[in-house]
């Protein structure tokens, strides 16, 4: 019985078909969430991403690429690299020498605080409050106050210090007192009044006779405490 040659290749190739119709020929079009995610990322990126690297591709990379494969053949990424490392020598020196000129400029003002007029602090202070701007007439008072104390020699570095530090270093109830109307205004929103800026002037001028003595004092306490510490003297006999 004669066989039917095109019925049989009908059959392999619907056969054919049938295997690769099925995984692994075929991806599953059953995908989990976490690969929907990548895979909707991946064209975000691609959308996004893909115009922009394609015209550097074209008009930045192939024209230099170009340009040095003639003079330099396969050799091209050589002068490519020292010409990178060329740039980011140069932007590193300017950005290190903008840090100094920072750097100085801070300095300048922190001498520039440090060189402050008390006096003319003051004559703002008392035009703040003229005005009724008595939280700028305590802020300058207090600057004002430290200024002198600095001047004197009592403290040293107060713009580096806060007022706790420095209430340790004076020991002076005054300036506690006024540090604390200084911090309720400015952090705890007390408003300030003319009682505070009137507080503020009378005090300050008190803060280092009471510094002063406190130093004297303490010096007085440590020298006796080594007076009582002091081994006994032998006695010459009679």
């Amino acid at each position: 019985m004669p066989v039917d040659s095109s019925g049989l290749a009908d059959q392999a190739r619907r056969q054919a078909r049938h295997i690769l119709s099925q995984p692994p020929f075929r991806p599953s079009t059953h995908r989990s969430a976490f690969d929907r995610f990548f895979h909707d990322l991946g064209h975000w990126l691609s959308d996004v991403v893909g115009p922009v690297w394609r015209f550097l591709v074209r008009h930045l990379f192939n024209p230099v690429r170009d340009g040095l494969s003639g003079p330099f053949g396969s050799w091209w990424p050589v002068p490519l690299g020292m010409a990178v490392v060329v740039v980011a020598v140069v932007v590193g020196l300017r950005l290190a020498r903008t840090r100094a000129r920072v750097g100085v400029t801070r300095a300048q003002s922190a001498a520039q605080m440090r060189d402050e007029d008390p006096g003319e602090l003051e004559r703002a202070a008392d035009q703040a409050e003229t005005v009724g701007d008595y939280e700028l007439a305590v802020r300058l008072r207090f600057r004002a106050g430290l200024a002198r104390l600095e001047r004197s020699g009592l403290i040293t570095g107060r713009r580096t210090h806060t007022s706790s530090q420095l209430a340790q270093l004076l020991r002076s109830p005054t300036f506690d007192s006024l540090a604390g109307h200084l911090d309720r205004i400015v952090y705890a929103g007390l408003p300030a009044t003319a009682d505070h800026v009137g507080a503020a002037r009378s005090g300050w001028p008190r803060i280092p006779v009471e510094a002063r003595q406190a130093a004297t004092v303490g010096a007085g306490a440590g020298a006796g405490a080594g007076a009582d510490h002091e081994p006994p003297q032998p006695t010459t006999p009679s």
